[in-house]
């Protein structure tokens, strides 16, 4: 794996400049150079294409999903309407926005699980504030899944990112359809994340969010029977009574995000963040991230680009009606592996 962006600073050799001492290079001219790359004539601003060479390092790792990924792409979102008017400024560099972590790691090889930690770490956000970042694959010609699952369009490097962004979260929050569909179960904990979940309070595997409006759910499943944290249902509060119920009597905890029976996707991540739980990771299906993007909601989009094509009239990993105005979201970084891409892109 290597990063291909943020790109890297730089480096000024001292030969480039006369009066440059042979041992060191200018500290002056490589700040001069990152503002205004080609400012001073004769200077390296590109980067060595040797250092980008290499095979890439697609070893096994195992999937912190203790279920199948889904056909809807079962990687989908929540929503908010708590956030308080500054939350991006309350970022702090190297700790909130990681985008710039490690920019100048352009060599090919195998991340550590703490590496791409680093790499995905959440910003940091106002008090009752939430975050909500999706996680989708896609084909080259735009197809969330093959034949009904996202799994064919997925390699190694994608399930090593799609466990760490899991060992991150709070909360995966994920449609009621995608749950039926593939037969959700509890995510695991990993001793791999185990520290860092505990030094930041998180519980050892984060919780399993399923949205729904009508609580047709099976709560003899594994998801509700045996989950390491208790799986929440979140609702409209005008939802079944008797769902309601059989939901709480299954052992999940119910939140209500809507006045009516339908869930209001702009306010699942408030109440979610209520719940304590801010770090939320959505994994579809596109039905779900499409509401939760025009409704504003989304935070992070991570979407991983295979180097396939499948054709067909698979969807999108979006499926909603169309926004009345384009959203803008800025690229955050680049990772490569295998000729898979792996992208992050922040609303602006």
């Amino acid at each position: 794996m290597r990063r291909l962006f943020p790109l890297p600073a730089p480096h000024v050799r001292p030969g480039d400049f006369s009066g440059a001492p042979d041992d060191e290079n200018s500290a002056a001219v490589a700040s001069a150079l990152a503002a205004e790359p080609g400012a001073i004539a004769g200077t390296a601003t590109g980067t060595d294409a040797g250092a980008v060479s290499g095979a890439a390092d697609s070893g096994p790792a195992g999937p912190v999903d203790s279920g199948p990924a889904g056909p809807a792409d079962s990687r989908a979102g929540g929503a908010a309407d708590s956030r308080t008017a500054g939350r991006a400024d309350s970022r702090t560099a190297g700790a909130g926005d990681s985008a710039t972590a490690g920019a100048a790691d352009f060599t090919d090889r195998r991340w550590s699980l703490d590496e791409l930690a680093d790499a995905y770490a959440y910003p940091r956000l106002d008090r009752g504030a939430g975050w909500l970042r999706a996680n989708m694959v896609s084909s080259l010609d735009g197809a969330a899944h093959h034949e009904g699952r996202s799994q064919p369009l997925s390699g190694d490097a994608d399930m090593r990112i799609f466990g760490v962004l899991r060992g991150l979260a709070d909360a995966v929050v994920v449609g009621a359809e995608t749950v039926r569909k593939e037969g959700y179960r509890p995510a695991r904990a990993r001793e791999a994340f185990a520290a860092r979940r505990a030094a930041a309070g998180q519980a050892p595997a984060p919780v399993v969010a399923v949205v729904t409006a009508s609580l047709d759910l099976d709560f003899s499943q594994p998801l509700f029977t045996e989950p390491l944290v208790p799986t929440v249902v979140v609702t409209g509060a005008g939802a079944d009574e008797d769902r309601v119920r059989t939901a709480r009597k299954a052992g999940a905890e119910v939140v209500f995000a809507g006045e009516g029976a339908a869930v209001d996707p702009s306010r699942v991540v408030g109440a979610l963040a209520g719940r304590g739980l801010t770090r939320l990771l959505t994994e579809g299906g596109p039905r779900l991230l499409g509401q939760f993007a025009g409704s504003g909601a989304l935070d992070e989009l991570c979407l991983s680009l295979a180097p396939l094509v499948v054709a067909g009239d698979a969807s999108r990993i979006m499926n909603a009606p169309v926004t009345t105005v384009p959203e803008t979201f800025v690229l955050a970084s680049v990772l490569e592996e295998a000729g898979f891409l792996f992208t992050r892109y922040r609303r602006s």
